[in-house]
């Protein structure tokens, strides 16, 4: 499967395949967008489309998740300038880093580049990166890590919980965000182990200075779990999916319209 697949990915960008979709992001107290995650699809010349769990490790394999990389920044930026040219924002645009991308030489000073350009156009750019690709070499970029923040570009430790949890990544690095793994989510009201570290990751953001967001929200009592507890911001199915560019544009402009029970939470502008 993985040998006919990567026959397909080869030439399936300069064939137009890829796509990027955004999730948004809620501030789980005021109800505001706090911003979107742009997410890598694909669609096949066939019309089907293949799961990022099973494509993006192959983009990996063969080293094509660099080019491919490339485009979903530059993608992500011109989707931000067709918002702005509508008079309206998605706020930060977050994209997924691979350890790959991250160990690409002259890759953190490439997207600073483009952080600083972002900024210009008053877009925010954010990186999330899972805790194995800072380790074991987190040192290395520290310099380069402290530069994007100064470039207003922040760095979200995704995942957090579910691979090596190295807290003294915490001191090392300007981590701005720690984002709680879906499993841990879609156990809040069900375990009471699960509901306890998600507790104790709140409380350490809060201690820290780090905000805290929960992704894999689903229900109802998802979310008001995670606002007794404090969680800052969430995303999930129960307030919206994915949405390609225009439809993410449709949904800012009309009103919202959400379920009784979601008590304020309100993307300003879009359901």
């Amino acid at each position: 499967m993985h040998s006919s697949l990567r026959r397909q990915l080869y030439g399936a960008l300069g064939r137009d395949e890829f796509k990027v979709h955004y999730q948004p992001k809620f501030h789980l107290i005021t109800g505001e967008l706090q911003g979107v995650e742009a997410l890598l699809r694909w669609c096949t010349d066939s019309g089907a489309w293949i799961s990022p769990s099973v494509f993006i490790p192959v983009l990996e394999r063969t080293g094509m998740i660099n080019e491919v990389g490339a485009w979903l920044f530059e993608r992500s930026a011109a989707d931000f300038a067709y918002w702005h040219s509508h008079g309206l924002s998605a706020g930060r645009i977050a994209i997924n880093i691979s350890p790959l991308q991250l160990r690409e030489p002259g890759f953190l000073t490439w997207v600073l580049s483009i952080g600083e350009a972002w900024q210009a156009a008053g877009a925010g750019l954010d990186l999330e990166l899972t805790e194995s690709a800072l380790l074991p070499d987190g040192y290395d970029v520290a310099g380069a890590f402290d530069a994007l923040a100064a470039a207003n570009v922040r760095v979200a430790l995704d995942d957090f919980g579910t691979g090596y949890s190295s807290l003294s990544l915490l001191t090392r690095l300007p981590i701005r965000y720690l984002k709680i793994d879906r499993s841990f989510i879609a156990q809040l009201g069900v375990s009471r182990k699960a509901y306890a570290i998600v507790a104790a990751i709140v409380r350490l953001g809060r201690e820290i200075g780090v905000e805290i967001i929960a992704e894999g929200i689903e229900s109802a009592g998802h979310l008001e779990h995670l606002r007794e507890l404090g969680c800052d911001i969430g995303q999930g199915y129960y307030f919206s999916p994915a949405l390609s560019r225009e439809d993410l544009l449709r949904r800012l402009r009309l009103p919202a319209e959400v379920p009784e029970q979601s008590r304020g939470i309100v993307l300003r502008g879009c359901a």
